[in-house]
This record gives C-alpha cells, sequence and structure tokens, in this order.
C-alpha cells in the first residue's frame, strides 16, 4: 500500500464569528479560518480534494475574505497545474469547495450521489449555499457511500452539513489521516479543557441534521489516527501533513 502525504494549498482566509463554527457557542469572537484545496501525493494518480474558491465568490457570498493565493499560484507551490489532476474528490458541494472545479479540464471528480442530487435539485432553505454553474459539464463520477478511490486513499459518507458529503481517508507514515467532509475546526473535535465533561465534539454551527453530523464526527474519531479539519486556520502555515 502506498504512504501519502498531504500538501493544504491555502486560498483564502476568511473572518467570521466563532459561533457559525461552533454552534450556539462563542457569540461575537470573531476568528479567521482558512479555505483551502488538499494535494494528495505518493501514488501514480496526482488527486486533490476540493478546489476551494476566490475571495471575490467568497465576498459575493457575504463573507470577509482575504486572497492568499490564486489557484494557479497555489498549485504551483506544489508543483502542479489544473491540467494535470487527475483525480478531483469534493466533500460536498457548497460553492468554496467546489468554485474552481472546472479549471481542471483533465480530471475525473469523485462526489457522492446524495450530495450531487441536493446541489442539482436544493431544498429551498439551503439553496443559497449551491451553484450549479460552478459543476455542470464536469467529469463527475457518484459513489454511494465507502468507496475505494486507489490503493490507500478512500471516502466514507459523512452527511449531516450536508445531505451526501463524504471524508476522505488517507494512508500516511503516521497512520490514517481524515480530511473531514464538513466545514469545521479543530476545536470542534478538540474542545476546551473546561467544556470536556460536558462535550466529546463541538458540533458545527452549520448544518442540516445535527444527530446526523453528531454521528459523522464520531465515525472519524473512531477511524482517524489524526484528524484534519477542513478550515482550521493551521494548515495557513503548514506545508506538509504529516
Amino acid at each position: 500500500m502506498n504512504e501519502y502525504r498531504i500538501r493544504p494549498v491555502p486560498l483564502t482566509k476568511v473572518k467570521i464569528d466563532k459561533s457559525v463554527m461552533t454552534y450556539l457557542m462563542n457569540f461575537g469572537k470573531i476568528i479567521e479560518i482558512g479555505t483551502y484545496l488538499w494535494v494528495i501525493e505518493g501514488g501514480k494518480e496526482k488527486i486533490i480534494v476540493d478546489t476551494g474558491c476566490s475571495a471575490e465568490v467568497q465576498r459575493k457570498g457575504g463573507f470577509l475574505a482575504e486572497q492568499i493565493m490564486g489557484l494557479d499560484e497555489g498549485l504551483r507551490s506544489v508543483g502542479l497545474r489544473p491540467e494535470d489532476v487527475d483525480i478531483v474528490i469534493l466533500t460536498h458541494l457548497h460553492w468554496d469547495h467546489c468554485a474552481y472545479a472546472k479549471r481542471f479540464v483533465n480530471a475525473r471528480f469523485i462526489v457522492q450521489k446524495k450530495e450531487l442530487n441536493a446541489a442539482l435539485s436544493p431544498h429551498p432553505a439551503i439553496k443559497n449555499v449551491y451553484n450549479k454553474e460552478f459543476i455542470e459539464g464536469l467529469n463527475l463520477e457518484t459513489v454511494d457511500g465507502e468507496a475505494e478511490i486507489t490503493d490507500g486513499v478512500s471516502v466514507f459518507l459523512t452527511p449531516g452539513h450536508t445531505p451526501g458529503g463524504q471524508s476522505v481517508s488517507v494512508e500516511t507514515s503516521k497512520g490514517r489521516a481524515v480530511i473531514t467532509g464538513f466545514c469545521c475546526i479543530r476545536e470542534n473535535f478538540e474542545p476546551p479543557p473546561e467544556l470536556r465533561d460536558m462535550f466529546e465534539v463541538i458540533m458545527p454551527g452549520i448544518h442540516i441534521d445535527m444527530l446526523k453530523l453528531y454521528d459523522s464526527m464520531m465515525e472519524i474519531k473512531k477511524r482517524a489516527d489524526f484528524i484534519i479539519p477542513l478550515h482550521d486556520i493551521q494548515y495557513l502555515h503548514e506545508k506538509e501533513i504529516p
């Protein structure tokens, strides 16, 4: 089995109220989060997880966003061009995770069937977080639940944030890493000491089904040797994982 490493590519940073990431907690506390694409290195195929988006797209969505790198610059930092990428695994189809998808002209896109259905025909309550223009015409391959993408890289269904979010399991030299399939930060999985007696995890603030999301978080904790929260700020400063 291949042993992979994961390279975070930070594209934007965003200022948000912390309650967006910690449900019913930390109102009025402003934090920064990152928006990334993730490069999985070590196999024959060139694989990324999510595509990220521009700060302009995020600002149109009402967020205070700052550009760190454009897509081309970010990919160059890890020795890639968009046309080099063979596989794009989309954790979910909120616009900040797939806005650059059409730039990857030679890639297969892996998405959960439930998530694609939700994005193409969204419930009115969540219509604003999807944009069909970003995914129309892509070479989309749907999976239904757990699936091996290549030796040592697999996906599994982690709903709750969205109907069909998927987390990505990657075998590394330090054990199994899981890139979460939903928007979260480190604190969601590692509550501060004063809250650990009450909470094993802290629920993220954005969800469509809190109970399913809780179960997804516990499934990730069971599977992972270490967890990569999708928006944690720490990856602005780390070149590779592990």
